[in-house]
């Protein structure tokens, strides 16, 4: 089987999730850069050497992914094959008016972030949020108030991000903080923190969103050509947001404004250009996360605008004190208990996908292509309750892909 020897080796069999980490860790030996397709990947501006690679190797989302052993955390959590450990499943939404009806969802994790910034639980909240300068494009936060926090376009940022670019340099600062991004980014700090002790030391909560892949920067391309935009132009890029889901929003510089549905961007998946990796993601649902949030449609899909609900996945004990605490102090409201049957109903299509991901790197394995070291994520599990027919069709599938990018 093909060994990764190098980063071009994650890049190039479509491994890479552009998080960035290995850039943290590499310094200015590495950059991020946009390519021709949409993603952001590393470049090594100066060769790496082979001790910083097997380091990167021992963390990147592209190369290993783990599920949280069992632990103190996670003692007498509840266990289901397709979510794994979870304690309360809960709707709730922020107690903010504003900042539910302009956040993705309904605002628990803008929530969390604000109880634990106003209450001196955190120096900061390390965070993605829009670029001011290129609003279609993606930034790494650091957000020290109310202030930072919500006015950055830091919701659902659909577009490609290297929010672990800077996490070495959060640690650098020595002030504690909590980390808002994708289950990805949250397996990869969990990853980190076995070799880095500064991790557990600062980084103090891990925060996620149950995650349907992002879109590759040529997506948000077409959508502002077809009103004959240019990415210059733009002065304000919203995926969402301002209602439940709310709608695709763009302002030119010069005033002007157009925007669509929700559904017109995300509702024909044959339309969706999501990275490969995004397509064997065995953990998009944020396992290693403290708390994960997520949308709460009956069957997967808006049928229309609403208040905006989260639904909270409890996933440590950590997790479920902060989510209380906050509830306590008026940030958030704890709505009705949902079932983890409720969970699957919301999320269907992460059911669907847990369910096929080992047949997909079966299907990378036959085509000797490397694939994602996984751990703890119960996929070969799934795989083996799978009709025959369904794991061959997912194998072959992949293998068509795999062929057609040759």
């Amino acid at each position: 089987m093909t060994k990764i020897n190098s980063l071009d080796d994650i890049v190039k069999n479509g491994l890479c999730i552009g998080c960035g980490l290995c850039k943290s860790i590499a310094g200015n030996s590495i950059e991020m850069e946009m390519s021709d397709k949409g993603n952001l990947e590393p470049k090594e501006l100066t060769p790496i050497t082979n001790e910083t690679l097997e380091e990167i190797k021992k963390v990147c989302p592209g190369v290993i992914a783990e599920g949280p052993e069992d632990h103190e955390e996670n003692e007498g959590s509840n266990k289901d094959l397709v979510w794994g450990n979870y304690f309360d499943l809960y709707y709730s939404w922020s107690t903010d008016p504003k900042i539910r009806f302009q956040s993705s969802t309904g605002g628990l994790l803008n929530g969390l972030s604000l109880y634990l910034l106003e209450k001196k639980k955190v120096d900061f909240i390390m965070h993605t949020a829009g670029d001011k300068d290129n609003p279609m494009r993606n930034i790494v936060k650091y957000s020290y108030n109310k202030e930072d926090l919500i006015n950055c376009e830091s919701r659902s940022r659909y577009g490609p991000s290297s929010p672990l670019s800077e996490f070495h340099k959060a640690l650098d600062k020595k002030q504690t903080f909590a980390f808002v991004g994708k289950p990805c980014d949250a397996g990869a700090i969990r990853l980190l923190a076995k070799s880095d002790e500064r991790v557990d030391q600062y980084c103090k909560y891990i925060f996620t969103l149950v995650c349907g892949g992002f879109q590759e920067l040529t997506k948000s391309q077409e959508f502002i050509d077809s009103f004959d935009v240019k990415e210059q132009e733009l002065e304000e890029f919203r995926y969402r947001g301002f209602g439940n889901p709310g709608r695709m929003y763009i302002k030119t510089k010069d005033q002007r404004e157009f925007d669509k549905d929700y559904n017109s961007f995300w509702g024909d998946e044959s339309n969706w250009k999501v990275p490969f990796r995004c397509k064997i993601c065995p953990d998009a649902i944020g396992e290693s996360s403290d708390i994960a949030a997520l949308d709460t449609w009956r069957g997967g899909s808006p049928k229309g605008e609403d208040e905006g609900f989260n639904a909270a996945v409890m996933r440590t004990k950590k997790g479920i004190k902060v989510f209380n605490e906050a509830v306590e102090s008026g940030y958030l409201v704890k709505g009705d208990k949902v079932t983890i049957e409720d969970i699957k109903d919301f999320q269907p299509h992460q059911t669907s996908k847990k369910q096929a991901v080992y047949a997909r790197h079966l299907g990378m394995r036959n085509n000797n292509i490397p694939t994602i070291t996984t751990r703890n994520l119960r996929i070969e599990e799934l795989y083996k309750l799978n009709d025959f027919e369904y794991n061959k069709q997912q194998e072959k599938g992949v293998s068509q892909r795999l062929n057609k990018n040759d």
